[in-house]
């Protein structure tokens, strides 16, 4: 399950040989591309939270499209495995505007064996990020291990998982009955971060096991936060194999460091910002080609204009006006087939989020002036994940937003991937309005 002659062989060499050669495979693998994968990354058995999504929701809810015609099934397959939106990406080749994160993930962790933590808002890449990475760190002889946390998990609850899926072949035989009498002990019992760290000291030093704690940011006991801090920080101190990968948000540093101050010299924060205009343009383009469609200037340019460089949303408009090119029996999306898209996609976004989906309505039909100001705001939050302070704005937008008991000066969206579809609102109703002028004018 595990490539155990690749980290074998490799324990032979002196270390920095080693960490050179690992380093230069990473450089290489990155101006490449990776072999198919037949063998998995290690997966801990922990229910996985349900993705949020729009596309998950059902294609047909929402108001109905102008041809309501369903696509041919092998046509919706292309469109579906060239823009999912739905699931993290998996292949490199897929992760566009990323590269420069993977290198310091491959430097930080299986080179400098430090711990990392991955941060951005909702649908931007983290996850992604985090299993490509993991793919080829399996690819390499690491043990990696992964699991979604849960909200109102403990400690135990949270780290009790990974142990029973560290391999034999990373403890040395004199070790081997130790180590299952203590993990036992663990598995059937509460447990604090030393006893873990004691667990892991009978590992043997040549091996390299990773853990992948995505979604870190929905623990909402502060206690065990602090936990994950004191095990990060013992075992970089016993300068033990094991490091600790963590998906978050950027208030999930800031605890972090809150709860150990010396664990910077051991963390390095890798946060995943919005990928470039560029990129954007390279997704929809390369999505396309696989789809087997065309999308023309001014649909690439309102997809990327209303994303803001959000690669989920990016994907979904780009799936959803795939899907309505093949209903129409066209092989180009143009700005009309795109902003019937965009209804689908808003529609089906507010069958989950009914209280926000009327109140970006009721804005979206509000006046010039104040339209403006909230798509300032709205593209604002879009970029940078939170809003300045503006009393104005947050009473409009108030029953959307939270406030951030740490930085009070800024305000941030209940849904991380509402800002888009705010903006997605606002122009479909800045379209109309100007469709009904041209018509009246006519």
């Amino acid at each position: 399950m595990i490539a155990e002659q690749t980290a074998d062989a490799m324990s032979l060499a002196p270390v920095e040989t080693r960490r050179d050669s690992l380093w230069r495979r990473a450089l290489r693998w990155l101006l490449g591309k990776p072999e198919e994968r037949t063998v998995q990354t290690v997966a801990a058995i922990a229910p996985e939270p349900l993705k949020r999504t729009a596309a998950g929701a059902g294609l047909g809810s929402g108001r109905p499209a102008v041809n309501t015609r369903l696509a041919p099934v092998s046509a919706a397959a292309r469109i579906i495995a060239a823009f999912d939106a739905a699931h993290p990406v998996r292949q490199r080749q897929n992760l566009y505007g990323r590269d420069d994160k993977l290198e310091t993930l491959f430097e930080a962790v299986l080179v400098g064996r430090q711990h990392a933590i991955i941060h951005g808002s909702r649908g931007s890449g983290k996850t992604s990020l985090a299993q490509v990475f993991g793919d080829y760190a399996d690819q390499e002889g690491a043990v990696v291990i992964y699991t979604a946390c849960e909200a109102s998990t403990s400690f135990a609850d949270l780290i009790r998982p990974y142990l029973g899926f560290i391999p034999d072949s990373c403890i040395p035989f004199v070790e081997k009955h130790g180590f299952r009498i203590e993990r036992d002990a663990l598995l059937a019992g509460d447990f604090g971060p030393r006893m873990v760290v004691d667990l892991f000291s009978r590992l043997t030093p040549d091996c390299q096991i990773i853990l992948i704690l995505d979604e870190f940011d929905r623990v909402e006991d502060g206690e065990v936060n602090s936990q994950v801090a004191t095990l990060m920080k013992l075992l970089s101190d016993a300068r033990l194999p094991v490091q600790m990968l963590l998906v978050g948000i950027a208030q999930t540093v800031e605890e972090l460091i809150l709860c150990h101050p010396s664990l910077r010299r051991h963390l390095v924060p890798i946060p995943i910002g919005r990928i470039s205009r560029d990129d954007t343009f390279a997704l929809i383009t390369t999505g396309a080609q696989r789809a087997g469609v065309t999308f023309d200037e001014a649909s690439q340019g309102e997809i990327a204009d209303l994303a803001c460089g959000s690669p989920y949303h990016v994907q979904l408009f780009c799936y959803l006006a795939a899907l309505e090119a093949v209903r129409r029996d066209c092989a180009a999306v143009d700005l009309v087939i795109t902003r019937v898209a965009m209804r689908r996609a808003f529609d089906t976004w507010a069958l989950l989020n009914p209280g926000d989906a009327e109140l970006f309505q009721r804005l979206a039909a509000a006046d010039l002036d104040k339209r403006t100001r909230i798509q300032r705001a709205a593209r604002e939050a879009a970029m940078r994940d939170s809003l300045s302070a503006d009393e104005e704005i947050e009473g409009l937008l108030g029953p959307a937003l939270r406030r951030d008991t740490g930085r009070s000066e800024r305000a941030y969206f209940r849904d991380g991937a509402a800002p888009q579809f705010l903006l997605t609102i606002l122009a479909l109703h800045q379209g109309a309005r100007l469709k009904a002028v041209s018509e009246a004018g006519n």
